[in-house]
């Protein structure tokens, strides 16, 4: 009977002890975070890269194509200065990192911050963000997981428009406003999954919407209606979600995005379009130009140049045409978009080899290398599982008008995707 309470008690000093450990070191992961943030506050200007005449340009590029001219950019960016000793701080942080639990996801996540604030710095001075831009986000050159075993994001993209011809959805549904508009959309999927959201119009979006922490920003034009239930899911069930998971996690790294983060929580929203069965040929045909896009301007061509390939030999509508371009040399030629079909296909390669799963993903925003290390924090009671996990079929019938959307067989775009692209 001793000896059963003196082991009994030993094990409760050994709890005793790892708590008081565990909480110091809790303690030291917080401390760190707090001068971290402001690398990271500092380095998400960069992908809130809205031109402040945005608008007004983008007609202005329409038109000049419609006539046939050469469109010349003229976007007026807001001057987005780095924090003095900004990179200094990255490297006193490195040091530190390596001292603190999930050691690997803090130093991996200051690479890419050290060269977002180098960017930052060079917004406007082409010479100089390109390179910076390859490094960062990759290029049509970037090899990618298929069956057939790697290949490279310009040869998916060219398979991808030589064998879907050209669709355009009709647009007829409002921004906002009624209940048949993509704001309504967004609101009635983001409460199905238990969340508060804002709806925000935004005249100076490239992009059909975007996700802030708690608001969704929609462009002020029309939508189709697939393209707006494609939207919201992606917004929502992607984004959205992995941001109210991410404020629920003890450590902010996880709410602020691991390393790659940004590539595979598009790729995660782009899967779960696919498995929404809204993932249609015009779709992927986007995906693909903006890998064409990017890769043309890292080739050296001119944005005019550039503008006349997509529509003239790729025959991409106009407006879509100009919005590629727009993407991929806004900055100098940031050309962050080559991420969307490198992180879909990354993801999608991940999840069907079992290594990786939707709710592991936006358990916060996590990149695929991540997520060993992330287990790993929750095992240990540093991180946790994701807080919310919207229902599938839920939500597939929360997108819909009444009718569920077609997942069998898979859309074109799938089919692609998991066939074609798989061809030698």
């Amino acid at each position: 009977m001793t000896t059963s309470k003196t082991a009994q008690g030993a094990q409760q000093d050994r709890q005793a002890r790892r708590r008081t450990a565990r909480g110091a070191e809790m303690g030291a992961l917080l401390r760190f975070e707090l001068r971290l943030k402001a690398l990271v506050t500092a380095a998400r200007m960069l992908p809130a890269l809205t031109a402040d005449n945005g608008a007004q340009e983008r007609a202005r590029l329409i038109a000049e194509l419609e006539r046939g001219d050469q469109p010349v950019p003229r976007f007026q960016l807001p001057r987005r200065p780095v924090p003095g000793g900004a990179l200094r701080m990255v490297d006193a942080l490195r040091r530190e990192a390596e001292e603190l639990p999930g050691a690997g996801l803090y130093t991996a996540r200051l690479d890419e911050l050290e060269l977002e604030l180098l960017l930052l710095d060079a917004l406007g001075r082409p010479r100089v963000v390109r390179p910076l831009s390859a490094r960062r986000y990759g290029t049509g050159a970037t090899l990618v997981p298929t069956r057939s075993g790697p290949m490279t994001l310009r040869a998916c993209a060219r398979r991808i428009l030589d064998a879907i011809a050209p669709t355009c959805e009709l647009r007829e549904l409002p921004a906002d406003g009624g209940e048949e508009s993509l704001g309504a959309m967004v609101r009635a999927l983001a409460h199905d999954a238990g969340l508060d959201v804002r709806v925000q119009l935004e005249p100076r979006l490239a992009a059909g919407a975007a996700t802030g922490e708690r608001t969704v920003f929609i462009s002020t034009r029309c939508f189709g209606r697939i393209e707006a239930r494609r939207l919201a899911v992606h917004e929502v069930l992607g984004h959205l979600v992995a941001a109210a998971n991410g404020r629920c996690q003890p450590l902010r790294l996880l709410e602020w995005g691991t390393a790659n983060s940004y590539m595979d929580q598009e790729g995660l929203a782009l899967y779960l379009e696919e498995a929404h069965g809204l993932m249609n040929g015009e779709r992927l045909r986007t995906l693909a130009g903006r890998v064409l896009a990017a890769d043309l301007m890292h080739a050296g061509a001119s944005f005019a140049e550039a503008a006349r390939r997509l529509h003239r030999d790729e025959h991409f509508g106009v407006a879509e045409t100009i919005t590629l371009c727009e993407r991929a040399y806004r900055g100098g030629g940031v050309a962050r978009d080559v991420g969307y079909l490198r992180g879909w296909l990354r993801v999608h390669d991940a999840i069907s080899r079992g290594e990786a799963s939707i709710d592991a993903l936006r358990a916060g925003r996590i990149g695929l290398c991540a997520l060993p290390a992330v287990r790993q924090l929750c095992r240990e009671g540093y991180a946790r599982d994701a807080a919310y996990r919207p229902n599938l079929a839920r939500s597939l019938s929360a997108t819909s008008d009444g009718t569920m959307p077609s997942r069998e067989p898979p859309s074109d775009a799938a089919s692609l995707i998991r066939v074609e692209l798989t061809k030698k």
